[in-house]
């Protein structure tokens, strides 16, 4: 596997988990929402820790209604290693780990190549498991 490819996925990972810590801080520019949601792909999906199944459009609503709406979360990655990549798919594992409030999941990302994007990458499919879900 291209190591190059194993840091723009690091990379990209963390730089999503930067703008997502901002925008629920409520630090990060509204006017950068669009930029976010077009980090993902038209078709992209989320599944998430607790099985539900949301596509891009879900995403960005209910993300876009998060402004400001945790202030003192952090959100810290670790672990971001590439597990496969094959023609224009890359496939990256990673754990997030949330403070204010305490929680951690594993997640699997699938990008697309796309040389148009930050670190050459598109969110195509996030699928997230509890490795410790939020208690309260």
């Amino acid at each position: 596997m291209d190591t190059g490819t194993e840091r723009a996925a690091a990379a990209e990972i963390a730089e999503h988990h930067r703008f997502i810590e901002a925008w629920l801080r409520g630090t990060a520019d509204p006017g950068r929402l669009g930029e976010f949601v077009a980090m993902h792909t038209p078709d992209f999906t989320l599944c998430g820790p607790d099985g539900g199944v949301l596509d891009r459009d879900a995403v960005a609503s209910g993300f876009g209604g998060g402004h400001g709406a945790a202030p003192g979360i952090g959100v810290r990655i670790r672990g971001a290693r590439l597990v496969a990549e094959e023609g224009d798919l890359v496939v990256a594992a990673y754990e997030e780990h949330q403070e204010a409030p305490s929680s951690v999941r594993r997640s699997t990302v699938v990008f697309a190549r796309d040389p148009g994007a930050r670190n050459g990458l598109r969110w195509k499919h996030l699928h997230e498991t509890w490795i410790a879900p939020p208690q309260g």
